[in-house]
């Protein structure tokens, strides 16, 4: 039962989470009206024998639910970091250490004395990443950013991404069903990464699929200390400066 379980997880994970380099998806949650989406859930969950109402039998007001909280999301997806679950644990880590170089005193190295210096590749990043050790720019404390970790209701997080797609996220609720996506939405196999407003810096997808199930469940999420103004450009220089492809 526990191989079984742990094997479940690991697929949830592997069609949830979207990697970098994902290609867009057709139908945009913002410009597809509630029929179209409702047309293309009932002949898709039909495929794997189940049936759109009885799996979300409030799938309407889940719908113009997420349609709502998408609407206020400006950013596009190729200027969205992309932080994977294996990389959330090192950047709480480098955030709490003062290790990323984001405030004077800056190192003396090759990276821009920019807190937010764009256009990284893996080679200056990896200065700019521990550039703000002591060891480094000579201050311990001043690059130090507080994180936690909290429960937040998925109703409750704010999307910035601009291109939400529906039907990224509706297959994978087809394919596990709405307890599959349940149980994986409130996992610790599952974190959305967020700023102090509950703006979500990574995890859109992810969100949709929740919200359309039920937006009370509480799921897990990496809350950084800094407003998204701040947030957003810290992380996707981040996703660049280790590596991340950005998505299309």
């Amino acid at each position: 039962m526990i191989v079984k379980m742990k094997t479940f997880y690991e697929h949830l994970i592997d069609d949830l989470v979207e990697a970098g380099g994902a290609s867009a998806g057709k139908l945009e949650l913002v410009k597809t009206k509630l029929d179209v989406a409702r047309k293309y859930a009932e002949a898709l969950f039909g495929t794997y024998g189940r049936e759109l109402d009885t799996e979300l039998p409030n799938f309407d007001n889940g719908y113009k639910t997420a349609q709502r909280l998408a609407g206020s999301g400006t950013t596009k997806r190729k200027d969205m970091p992309v932080i994977s679950d294996n990389d959330v644990k090192q950047l709480q880590n480098r955030l709490k250490s003062g290790s990323i170089d984001i405030s004077a005193p800056f190192a003396k190295n090759n990276v821009p004395n920019d807190p937010f210096p764009n256009g990284l590749d893996t080679k200056i990043g990896d200065e700019w990443v521990v550039g703000g050790l002591k060891i480094n720019d000579g201050d311990a404390k001043d690059d130090i950013v507080k994180v936690s970790m909290k429960k937040v209701a998925v109703g409750n997080l704010k999307p910035i991404q601009q291109q939400i797609y529906f039907d990224k996220s509706i297959a994978n609720v087809a394919q596990f069903g709405s307890e599959g996506t349940r149980s994986f939405s409130g996992s610790a196999n599952n974190t959305f990464v967020i700023s102090s407003d509950n703006r979500i810096i990574d995890g859109h997808h992810r969100f949709l699929s929740a919200v359309l199930v039920d937006p009370s469940i509480k799921v897990n999420c990496l809350m950084i200390a800094l407003p998204i103004a701040k947030l957003l450009p810290l992380t996707l220089s981040y996703s660049d400066a280790i590596g991340n492809k950005r998505n299309a």
